[in-house]
């Protein structure tokens, strides 16, 4: 353990320097000079300090206060030596950090035996940083497995989905950017922002308790088709239930609540305005912003600005009026999504041609 001793008197330095011979655990770092040993300290991070107080160039106060600004010094001890005995020197090198004192001229014993005791407490602060250095790095290694398997298990329920029904999973890969825009514009936290863009394409996961011919059917739906097309809020909800991981926690509001309207006139539930959870109220403008501008089966995509309009004239009564808002502050992303995805559906087009 590397033990700084700083004194401009050499006889003091080399009896220090002896005392510290005498401990195998001890490295004697000597200097003369203050501020070299400052200059030393710039690299360097000792165990413990043993500081003169009477030094012509800088005294040990001085000393005392540019060691503890300096990176990794903050909390390794410091020993003033000193044959002043006032209370004003003592108070005033506790104030800047000193951890103990011993007074000229030096008891041997004694000496070795605080310079031991100090260097033992050096030891357990390094033994716990240690420790809680590992710790942090098993947390960080737990947090990344269980990201990983979040990631796998919303991996697979979407390429489930896809499966069932292709147009509903190129809608939920689109969603997750109109989602991520909007959450950005009403400045969220930048996690939470990529918890929506990732929860997002789960909120139509209910889906997949749907038949067949229902997902399939190319015509407008029947009443009673579109009655039971409306239970995929309700059977995402259950599937996403009761999980202990927060990203699904949150996909689930969204597939229970994303057709809520915000007058109260939606469904499942009826909810109304801040009742119905943020990140549903973010999805809904999201999914039907998509929908609107996407090509189905019965009819043509819309234009860009027939879809923003229809987003304007629901504000309020349907849409979250905020959240619609966010949309139309970024109409150059919304434009630059829109045409990314039009343009790799051509593309998809052509090679299938």
């Amino acid at each position: 353990m590397k033990v700084l001793i700083v004194d401009d008197n050499p006889v003091n330095l080399a009896l220090l320097t002896h005392v510290l011979g005498t401990i195998a655990v001890a490295q004697p770092v000597p200097f003369a000079d203050p501020e070299a040993a400052l200059a030393w300290c710039a690299g360097e991070v000792p165990d413990l300090v043993l500081l003169d107080y009477q030094m012509p160039q800088m005294d040990g106060l001085e000393c005392l206060r540019r060691l503890r600004v300096l990176p990794g010094l903050q909390n390794v001890p410091i020993m003033m030596l000193t044959a002043d005995t006032s209370q004003a020197v003592r108070h005033e090198a506790l104030r800047l950090g000193a951890n103990d004192f011993l007074t000229r001229p030096f008891n041997h014993t004694e000496l070795h035996a605080r310079i031991g005791n100090l260097l033992v407490w050096r030891l357990g602060q390094n033994q716990l940083a240690e420790h809680t250095e590992r710790l942090g790095y098993a947390v960080q290694q737990a947090e990344a497995k269980a990201s990983a398997r979040t990631t796998e298990l919303v991996q697979r329920l979407l390429e489930a989905t896809q499966r069932r029904d292709p147009d509903t999973a190129a809608h939920m890969t689109r969603i997750a950017d109109y989602a991520l825009l909007i959450a950005r514009q009403l400045r969220l936290d930048d996690s939470l922002c990529q918890q929506i863009a990732d929860a997002a394409p789960l909120h139509d996961v209910g889906k997949l308790a749907l038949p067949d011919e229902l997902l399939c059917k190319t015509d407008v739906l029947s009443q009673d088709e579109l009655a039971l097309m409306r239970t995929h809020a309700e059977k995402g909800a259950a599937i996403l239930a009761d999980s202990d991981v927060p990203l699904l926690r949150m996909a689930a509001q969204m597939a229970h609540s994303h057709h809520e309207h915000f007058d109260g006139s939606g469904y499942p539930q009826g909810l109304a305005g801040d009742a119905i959870p943020l990140v549903a109220r973010i999805v809904a403008v999201a999914d039907v912003f998509d929908s609107l501008t996407s090509a189905k089966p019965y009819r043509p995509g819309w234009e860009v600005a027939e879809a923003t309009q229809y987003l304007r004239d629901k504000r309020g009564s349907q849409f979250d009026p905020e959240c619609v808002d966010a949309l139309l502050r970024d109409m150059v992303g919304v434009r630059i999504i829109h045409t990314h995805y039009e343009q790799q559906a051509h593309r998809a087009t052509r090679r299938a041609a």
